[in-house]
């Protein structure tokens, strides 16, 4: 019997060796036809093509490029910068023989999407190329069962220096997909692979793409809980009208580029533009990265997404707990409030409550609330489950009462652009003046806040200049990162207001040159009837040839007001003082900004600033100045 075993098995394998050397002149021949078919159509200066191989042009130099940094992304050495190249070679892998023994390896299940555009634009039949099994990859497609896309946007969180800017990513919607099963579907997320935990250093490596770039999978339900319930963020969905073999061509490219290293940079080869990139693979000709070149702030792209005619066919909203709770607040009374936080807080009794209508929303808030701290890491996850029990139960044995719905807030989209650009006229220092602003991204505390997160501000690459009668014109600041987070303290949460800024700064009066600063600090907000006030211990580090030791650092109270005088008027008083530790030398200031909207992309602006500085020397001398300025600003 192990005689005929071993018989059988021999003449399988010698049957096999010339059926394959028999089909190797054949494959020959069609891989011959092939590139040439290729190279008559003209293929490898598709864009389609470009695409697929993340193509583009240097800012620069204009030299074409792929945006991938791993070899193991191209099949031809230069590929990363020669498309004609790359698609010969990748022609010449796919028609690579069958690999039994390892059929994951093959060139067709690890670049699906390249061989799919290729094997229909050339009109390859089977016979001609044959279909490679990929069993990983048909089981990753079967588990995600690609019907439709919804691009998902979860708003700034700036209190996780990963999410300031806000984030896209997107869902795969299986067929026949419902409101009750949608948080099943997967998600496709790319991200930078950092530990965000420390701003500075994030905002740093992000800055100069020193993070790599990663494509995930998870299943919605977790995203929706990492960002409604432990972040607070309200998340909206955008169906997109993508068919489902359009799906399958997304989810082919997300295959190749899963396994590839990017360099991640906060402003343009961040998660949004990656995810744009996917888009325009799915539908050939969408282009729908082409106008993010040189920045890609989640939110604009967006815009961009919702601007193409018909791509987007449903909004909806998915309000996040912290939301929720803000809403729930507003329709008990203090007194009713009071008691609701108590229960949650173990200070009561679930029971006491009654079991009134008022009562009833009451313990639902009580609910969400304990839910909320959970998940925030405020409580301690056993006594938190405890709580839950002992409130639920309670609420079980009353009747279901209608508690309103969340309000809607002003879609992302509906808010100002990210870029702006400044022009105004004044004085500074005792002479007629003139101030130009630049700010590439994206939002402060003075600009309308309809598509924003209420309180906070978040500026990269911010730039100042002044021009003075009779001079030239004068670097006063250079921020890469200003980042303030106003944060009112309620009766049920109390989270802490923040601030950091570094770069280069005219700290010591126009007479002086700039320097480098690294400034920030904690602080507390509250809000009453539409106005919001701030305190914050402003600490500074700066750098000066005037000052001892070519630097010094100082500390002190800063506090601030922001006031809606109108739908479109918006006013900021601030006051503040630092003692140095470099005694000789103290800064006070006080200032005033108004903006009133004049357009949906412009702004008139006024500005008053007034400044004691207390400068180092001999004689110990003080000087103060004014800036006085009114002008306009455009956003881009």
């Amino acid at each position: 019997m192990k005689i005929l075993i071993a018989l059988g098995t021999a003449l399988s394998l010698n049957l096999s060796l010339n059926l394959s050397l028999a089909a190797a002149p054949a494959r020959a021949d069609s891989l011959v036809d092939a590139r040439a078919a290729a190279r008559d159509a003209r293929l490898a200066e598709d864009p389609a093509w470009a695409d697929l191989l993340q193509y583009e042009l240097y800012p620069v130099t204009g030299h074409l490029r792929s945006l991938a940094d791993d070899p193991g992304f191209f099949n031809a050495p230069d590929g990363a910068r020669n498309p004609a190249a790359e698609l010969d070679a990748t022609l010449t892998r796919l028609f690579e023989p069958a690999r039994p023994e390892a059929p994951d390896d093959h060139p067709q299940c690890r670049f699906p999407a390249r061989h799919h555009w290729l094997r229909q634009r050339l009109a390859l039949s089977a016979a001609q190329l044959p279909e490679q099994p990929c069993p990983r990859l048909e089981k990753w497609a079967e588990e995600i069962t690609p019907g439709g896309v919804t691009l998902v946007f979860p708003s700034a969180y700036v209190n996780s220096p990963a999410s300031m800017f806000g984030h896209t990513l997107l869902r795969i919607d299986p067929p026949g997909q419902t409101e009750a099963t949608r948080l099943l579907a997967y998600t496709i997320n790319y991200a930078a692979k950092a530990d965000p935990t420390d701003g500075f250093t994030f905002a740093l490596k992000g800055l100069t793409g020193r993070y790599p770039g990663t494509l995930s999978s998870s299943p919605y339900y977790v995203k929706v809980r990492e960002y409604g319930d432990m972040e607070s963020r309200d998340v909206w969905e955008y169906r997109l009208n993508l068919s489902p073999d359009e799906t399958r061509q997304l989810l082919r490219h997300a295959w190749e580029i899963g396994a590839t290293r990017f360099d991640y940079w906060f402003f343009d080869e961040n998660c949004s533009y990656m995810i744009l990139r996917l888009l325009d693979v799915a539908r050939p000709g969408l282009r729908v990265a082409q106008p993010f070149y040189w920045t890609a702030i989640p939110v604009d792209t967006v815009k961009g997404v919702v601007a193409r005619a018909g791509l987007v066919t449903d909004v909806s909203f998915r309000a996040s707990t912290g939301t929720e709770l803000a809403h729930r607040a507003t329709r008990l009374d203090p007194a009713s409030l009071d008691a609701a936080i108590a229960v949650a807080e173990g200070r009561r009794t679930p029971q006491s409550l009654g079991s009134t209508p008022q009562a009833i929303e009451q313990l639902e808030f009580a609910d969400r609330l304990v839910s909320f701290r959970g998940h925030a890491g405020k409580l301690d996850q056993d006594e938190a489950l405890a709580r839950l029990k002992t409130i639920q139960t309670t609420r079980s044995q009353l009747p279901a009462i209608d508690t309103g719905t969340v309000p809607v807030p002003a879609r992302p989209e509906s808010g100002h652009a990210s870029g702006r650009v400044g022009l105004a006229a004044g004085r500074l220092g005792g002479a007629n003046a003139l101030f130009l602003d630049l700010r590439p991204a994206y939002h402060d505390l003075t600009d309308p806040e309809t598509g924003y997160a209420r309180g906070a501000q978040i500026r990269f690459l911010d730039l100042g200049f002044s021009q003075r009668e009779g001079q030239g014109w004068r670097l006063d600041r250079f921020l890469p990162v200003d980042i303030v987070s106003v944060a009112p303290r309620l009766s049920w949460t109390q989270p802490l207001s923040w601030k950091v800024r570094f770069g280069w700064e005219r700290t010591l009066g126009a007479g002086r040159a700039s320097g480098p600063t690294l400034a920030g600090g904690p602080g507390a907000a509250w809000e009453w009837k539409g106005l919001l006030g701030y305190v914050f211990l402003e600490n500074q580090l700066l750098g000066h040839g005037q000052v001892e030791k070519n630097w010094a650092i100082g500390s002190g109270p800063l506090a601030g007001l922001l006031w809606d005088a109108g739908a479109d008027t918006r006013l900021q008083l601030e006051a503040g003082r630092q003692w140095f530790n470099d005694q000789r030398l103290d800064r006070s200031v006080a200032r005033a900004h108004l903006r009133t909207r004049l357009s949906p992309r412009d702004n008139l602006v006024a500005g008053y600033e007034w400044t004691r500085i207390g400068l180092p020397g001999n004689d110990h001398t003080e000087r103060s100045e004014r800036r006085l300025s009114i002008g306009w600003q455009h956003y881009f």
